[in-house]
């Protein structure tokens, strides 16, 4: 997940830089990005604020007006989501 946000939160430059000197990175980034398509949605929310925009867990609960520990139980779940998806 950190190379998710790593690329997200570089993705200007990574994808000039892939154009270029392609990297599997994208490969991955693209496999999740499918992968949260299928999600219900408060997931894939979650999902957008914490790896796409890069946000914290104390600010996505911020903007989204629920509880840190909602923000926290709920990317556990994505955790778990992601993982369930991959072992199929």
């Amino acid at each position: 997940m950190k190379t998710v946000r790593l690329y997200y939160a570089n993705k200007t430059d990574f994808d000039a830089a892939f154009s270029v000197l392609p990297h599997k990175a994208i490969t991955l980034v693209k496999k999740y990005a499918d992968m949260i398509s299928d999600a219900p949605l408060d997931l894939y929310r979650i999902y957008f604020c914490l790896y796409v925009q890069g946000l914290t867990q104390e600010a996505t609960a911020e903007y989204t007006h629920f509880s840190v520990e909602y923000i926290r139980q709920k990317n556990k779940s994505i955790l778990q989501y992601f993982q369930a998806a991959l072992s199929d």
